[in-house]
């Protein structure tokens, strides 16, 4: 076709720009689809063992980019331990309500606990204490999480809870410093019996948070669970399991797990610290 005049090369011009923005207002509509058509059922529950102090704090926030749910189990003398995990949450909440860091997951993640690392060893003056913690962010109906220590992080979908972090413990390092050559199975074997965390924040030379930012396509119904060892060395797997296959809130099903943990008798019982998220699609 052959254009006669100018105006009619500057309508062609004008129809292609308004079809442009068209296209590109439809891909940001499918790509955000996910994240207003979900909804996050978030709860978290906590109870005493036969500890006398509750080391452990949580926190959750929700933004426009996303949801973020923070636990830490403090360890140390006095208040030391209820110090260092308040700390961490709230480093964590500070820094995610900040800005969006949804496109670099991985930097907020290693900003948080280093932060948080930092703060915690200017408050103990060179006496020990620290924290382990776990991060889960849920944005655009995928989940990104960060950890260190043993908290665990899992998610139940078709019934089955489904653990997605090893945790730095003693068990996890001897196996890996086995399968790497460090470690005959003599020695492997001694470090599996110490009862010690092999990470945690609040330490010098502090590094390692185990993450995972690629990010976990959610589905309907999966319900994401946060847990401390308290929790999981007291119920079995199983046990867990049984409570998430309810079809109740959030808040019910965490009541009853630990409802559950404060019926058994255990010799030596650790505080017990949970979040149940449950993810649905509208």
């Amino acid at each position: 076709m052959e254009w006669t005049n100018l105006s009619d090369q500057y309508l062609l011009i004008i129809m292609v720009s308004i079809l442009l923005v068209i296209l590109l207002s439809c891909q940001f509509y499918w790509a955000n689809k996910s994240a207003t058509d979900s909804t996050l059922d978030i709860a978290e529950e906590c109870a005493m063992g036969t500890k006398e102090t509750q080391e452990d704090a949580a926190g959750a926030a929700e933004t426009a980019w996303g949801t973020l749910a923070v636990m830490a189990d403090g360890m140390g003398k006095g208040r030391t331990g209820k110090m260092a995990a308040q700390v961490t949450v709230e480093t964590c909440i500070e820094l995610f309500t900040t800005y969006d860091v949804t496109s670099k997951v991985e930097y907020f993640f290693t900003k948080a606990f280093n932060l948080s690392n930092k703060k915690i060893l200017e408050y103990l003056q060179g006496n020990k204490g620290g924290a382990v913690a776990a991060a889960v962010l849920v944005s655009k109906g995928n989940l990104y999480y960060a950890a260190v220590g043993d908290i665990k992080i899992a998610v139940f979908r078709c019934r089955e809870l489904i653990a997605v972090n090893d945790g730095h413990t003693m068990q996890t390092a001897a196996a890996k410093g086995f399968s790497q050559g460090r470690l005959n199975i003599e020695q492997a074997l001694a470090i599996r019996q110490k009862k010690k965390r092999s990470n945690y924040i609040g330490r010098d030379g502090f590094k390692n948070v185990e993450m995972g930012t690629d990010g976990i396509k959610l589905v309907h119904g999966d319900i994401i669970v946060v847990m401390n060892q308290g929790l999981y060395n007291c119920l079995s797997w199983v046990e867990l399991e049984d409570q998430l296959a309810s079809s109740s809130p959030s808040k019910k099903i965490a009541e009853r797990i630990i409802e559950k943990f404060n019926k058994k008798t255990v010799q030596e019982k650790e505080n017990a610290s949970l979040f149940v998220l449950k993810y649905t699609r509208r």
